[in-house]
């Protein structure tokens, strides 16, 4: 790549994720526009048109069989897969930092000290390919695990769990095709199933395929009824050797609503434990709300007894010269873990841990927490300090400040309250009815000061680097963090009836009362009393009816109005009819 012409190209891409290998066009990933809203006070509708969908970066190992002809396999018929019966998993981590943190890599064996800096920096999981290639050789059947249990032994020394991508070709199939074919399907899966019995109580997440709506590592013209029969028949294997297996995919580039629709209609997501999608794009990580909030509505209609969890398990920004800074890196990596809580998103992966080359001018190296010789970029320290402050600190809510670009989002350990507030709009100055003479704030970088509460008002100022702001402990702090929407998009009806979840917990030693309402364009869509015995944790559910036009995604606001009229007890969340 040449440094300017590059670049140019890229944004024109809104491509932040992959350079297309050179005689290769990118494939042409479309979004439909939906609706959608600006957020609270206002709460009026407007039409805003999703991000466009972009590639993403290629493996940096070399894989052979990814380039050139390859060989057609002998037909060989396979009996259907039997109907899967549901069965319990593994747990996907939750809302307390860091479980839903973790990095993308491309080592089995880590370089010294390696190992020792991605555990200091907080992350939970690794993402690494597990190439059936380099395990299955030369005779059919005989696997060889050693390289991939080196690294599964380092990291969980290390309590970090790992997602291994299931995926590619193998020279004795057929080549980088194999699988578009029956005996090097079947070869797949017997492959798959290997590896889960190898690796059963390692607490493995198994995703099926990278980017299968890519020609590049497809091997093919994308085709999510083929992908359907691939991954069918790749869960039953593995669930055969290993029932309680946690499996997730499809792992699209972007969101192509067509292809995901038609495993929804196809029952591929019943037979997953999650749904991955990897959300590359140009602009600010926020502008992913929309995108996730439609594809809840696309699980959700295809499993209505089941909350089927959302992962990225890969997205990242490249600090390629004349692309984002280290600075705005630093900023992105933090917004989009935080950012992801907000947007009921189970598990972040960031792509990538370290950076694949040297060369200031390739956007493919530079994806990167730290540089190729370890050294740690602004985006390492920045999530080094977003685990480091929050650590043990479970996600509450989004607490809507004065328009869509601004952020506060409550946590809660125990009987301490924090937020984290930034914008990715404008810096401005807000002030904030906070009841503590004093607060701590952290800084991105860690550095830490003590400010002063002014007369109930704590003034900050928003910037586009997160800062984390601790709260006084006492009772009203602590009321203030005892409740939280169990989620924050909520699919209705066609005739727009539904409902919101409320979990509100009562640690003090008398009766928790007060009332839930739910407000949008300035009106009451529904309310419900609440009243919660003393040591109690309880789910309310409060019923809302919305008149508007499938396929709209409306900004609402759910507030806890207590009897004394405590401040900051609302959230932001989403309602959203889908369209049929």
């Amino acid at each position: 790549m040449r440094r300017l012409s590059v670049v140019i190209l890229v944004l024109l891409l809104t491509s932040c994720g992959f350079s297309p290998a050179a005689g290769q066009p990118s494939p042409a990933l479309t979004t439909s526009p939906t609706p959608t809203a600006t957020l609270p006070p206002s709460l009026t509708p407007t039409a805003t048109p999703l991000p466009p969908v972009t590639p993403t970066p290629a493996p940096t190992v070399s894989l052979g069989f990814l380039v050139g002809a390859t060989v057609t396999p002998t037909l060989t018929p396979t009996p259907p897969a039997p109907v899967l019966v549901d069965t319990p998993s593994l747990e996907l981590p939750g809302r307390v930092i860091p479980e839903p943190l973790g990095v993308n890599i491309h080592f089995t064996q880590a370089e010294p000290g390696e190992a020792e800096l991605l555990a200091a920096g907080g992350f939970r999981f690794v993402r690494m390919d597990l190439f059936w290639h380099t395990i299955e050789r030369e005779i059919p059947g005989r696997y060889d695990f050693s390289a991939y249990d080196s690294l599964v032994e380092t990291m969980t020394a290390r309590n970090i769990r790992i997602v291994f991508i299931l995926d590619y070709g193998n020279d004795l199939y057929g080549g980088g095709n194999a699988h578009h074919f029956d005996a090097g399907r079947a070869a797949f899966a017997r492959f798959a199933a290997a590896a889960a019995r190898h690796y059963r109580g390692k607490g493995i997440i198994w995703e099926i395929w990278n980017e299968p709506n890519l020609e590049r590592f497809w091997h093919g013209p994308p085709d999510p009824v083929y992908y359907n029969k691939v991954a069918s028949e790749v869960i039953t294997a593995i669930r055969q050797v290993d029932p309680t297996a946690l499996i997730i995919g499809p792992a699209t580039a972007g969101f192509p609503w067509e292809y995901l629709q038609t495993l929804a209609d196809l029952g591929l997501f019943n037979k997953l434990d999650a749904v991955s999608v990897h959300p590359y794009r140009s602009n600010a990580p926020e502008t992913a709300w929309e995108d996730y909030a439609r594809l809840r509505g696309i699980l959700d209609r295809a499993s209505p007894n089941r909350k089927i969890p959302i992962i990225t398990s890969e997205w990242g920004y490249s600090t390629v010269a004349g692309g984002p800074t280290e600075e705005e890196q630093a900023q992105y990596a933090a917004r989009q873990a935080l950012a992801h809580l907000a947007y009921d998103v189970d598990l972040n992966i960031w792509y990538d841990w370290r950076n694949d080359g040297d060369d200031p001018n390739d956007i493919e190296f530079n994806f990167g927490l730290v540089r190729r010789d370890l050294a740690p970029k602004p985006a390492y320290t920045a999530m080094k300090t977003l685990v480091a402050t929050l650590r043990g600190y479970a996600f509450q809510r989004r607490i809507p400040l004065d328009g869509p670009t601004e952020f506060s989002l409550l946590f809660r350990n125990d009987g301490r309250a924090a937020l984290a507030l930034w914008t990715n709009g404008e810096p401005r100055t807000v002030s904030l009815p906070v009841l503590c003479e004093e607060v701590t704030v952290v800084e991105m970088n860690g550095k830490r000061s003590a400010v002063a509460v002014t007369e109930g008002q704590l003034q900050l100022r928003l910037e586009g680097a997160p800062r984390y702001v601790f709260l006084c402990e006492s009772e009203t702090t602590l009321r203030l963090a005892v409740w939280r929407p169990v989620d924050s998009v909520h699919v209705l009806q066609n005739d727009g009836t539904g409902r919101v979840l409320v979990e509100v917990e009562n640690p003090f030693p008398s009766a928790l009362q007060g009332k839930l309402e739910v407000r949008a364009h300035g009106a009451v869509l529904g309310s419900a009393g609440v009243q919660v015995r003393p040591g109690v944790t309880e789910k309310f559910s409060v019923p809302v009816v919305l008149a508007v036009t499938p396929g709209q995604i409306i900004p609402a606001e759910l507030e806890f109005i207590t009897p004394d009229l405590l401040p900051l007890q609302s959230a932001v969340i989403w309602l959203h009819i889908p369209q049929n």
